[in-house]
Order: C-alpha cells, then structure tokens, then sequence
C-alpha cells in the first residue's frame, strides 16, 4: 500500500527584513549631519581649548602664501570686503582659516576687512591639540 508522503518546505518570509533595512538605512542618511569641508589645504594651528560652532558661518581660508578664498571660491583681498557685506547676517560669525604658515600681518588684514565688512564676531579655526601621553 502506497502512503502518500507530505513533505513541508520550511520558508523564510524575507520582505520584513528587507524592509527595516531599508528604513534604518533611510534614518542614519536622514539624521546624519554632513560636514562641509573646504578642499583647500591648510594646516590650521592647534589649541587646547577648541571647540564647534554654531552653523550660521562664513568660512575664509587664508593660506600661506597669502591667497584668500571664501566660501571655498578664490578671491583677490580687495573683494573681500564687499563680498563678506552681501554674505553677512546679523548673528553671522566669520571663521578665520589661516594656515599656521600664514604670516600674522595677513591673517590681520582678513581680520579687519571682515570687522569693516559688518561681522560683529570673528574666530579663529585651530585643530584641537592632542596631550602628550
């Protein structure tokens, strides 16, 4: 006599799965903060007491040769100025990239071309100094 046989295939229903991948994916891309950083090479100076800042900013590059950029865009440092005036808010803070080779008369020069251009706080970017174990 011939019984029949059952035989049961075990599946795996992977559509969930698939789905909440796709979803924390979707969250970290969402909720991760892209920082901008300019492809301009300086080597900023260190400092013990570094810190963030807030996100309403205007970046000058200054490197050591002397060039100046804004923003990442080249510019002579007679356009700085008037550039900073079209780009400056009221609770805007101008952040000072000098390369620790820049000479300190330059990095004074973008200073006070800023302070004319209507910044009331301007800060200096320096690398956090790591201690000597």
């Amino acid at each position: 006599m011939d019984i029949p046989v059952r035989t049961q295939h075990a599946s795996l229903n992977l559509t969930p799965l698939v789905d909440m991948v796709f979803l924390l994916l979707m969250f970290f891309l969402l909720t991760t903060q892209f920082i901008e950083e300019d492809g301009i090479g300086v080597r900023l100076p260190t400092a013990t007491s570094s810190m963030d800042t807030e996100q309403n900013r205007i970046t000058v590059v200054l490197t050591s040769g002397g060039d100046v950029y804004l923003q990442g865009q080249s510019l002579q440092k007679s356009d700085l100025a008037p550039r900073l005036r079209e780009l400056i808010g009221p609770d805007t803070t101008v952040i000072l990239k000098g390369d620790k080779e820049a000479q300190l008369q330059q990095a004074v020069s973008v200073m006070e071309q800023a302070k004319l251009a209507g910044a009331a706080r301007i800060v200096v970017a320096t690398e956090q100094e790591i201690p000597a174990l």
